[in-house]
């Protein structure tokens, strides 16, 4: 082999590893950013036109990356403050709905303790109310009634001398005293209204 074929087949040998390679290659996958884009695209042209770069290109191309930079921080900016404000709105809903759920339960512990408070009442009256009944009832029972009679009233027990009997086997019987003084014109007019009603 000589040396001509021998540089041949290594250029051809690493044509085929450059070209098997380059479905490795991952810088392929990788985000450039814009100010290495703005670059490899100035030194294309350049490199293209005449194999060097003008300082004119330079400048331009510096400019571009600048402008570029710079809506690329505003963009930033941007979406830092939109994310802030939705994180501030997002922490007011939160905080809103907590004090929501903890005046709820302040409110119906409060109803609770009320409910609680009235039902003792309601115990308390109902004992007070059953005591003054046995009172009462204590008060009214008949050797009181006799001993307020008899001490207080001077009265005693009815005699047999002081009772009356009265005789109902004769049948009702009722009778009707008319007053000497009436005319005869009151009496017809009484005997209408004793049939009227």
């Amino acid at each position: 082999m000589d040396a001509r074929s021998y540089k041949k087949e290594q250029w051809y040998s690493m044509d085929y590893y450059t070209r098997s390679s380059l479905a490795y290659n991952f810088t392929l996958f990788e985000e450039e950013d814009d100010s290495s884009r703005v670059r490899a695209r100035a030194k294309k042209t350049t490199d293209d036109a005449d194999g060097s770069i003008t300082q004119e290109q330079e400048t331009r191309a510096s400019r571009k990356e600048k402008k570029e930079a710079d809506l690329k921080r505003r963009r930033t900016r941007r979406s830092k403050i939109i994310r802030i404000s939705l994180g501030v709105l997002f922490g007011f809903a939160i905080a809103f709905i907590v004090a929501s759920i903890i005046h709820g339960q302040v409110q119906l512990t409060e109803l609770n303790q009320e409910i609680a408070n009235a039902k003792a009442q309601l115990a308390e009256q109902q004992s007070i109310y059953t005591q003054l009944e046995m009172k009462v009832d204590s008060s009214i029972s008949t050797t009181v009634v006799e001993d307020y009679a008899r001490n207080n009233l001077k009265m005693n027990k009815a005699a047999n001398s002081q009772k009356e009997f009265v005789d109902l086997s004769e049948g009702d019987k009722a009778e009707v005293s008319l007053s000497a003084d009436k005319n005869i014109f009151e009496s017809i007019a009484e005997a209408f209204t004793s049939l009227w009603s």
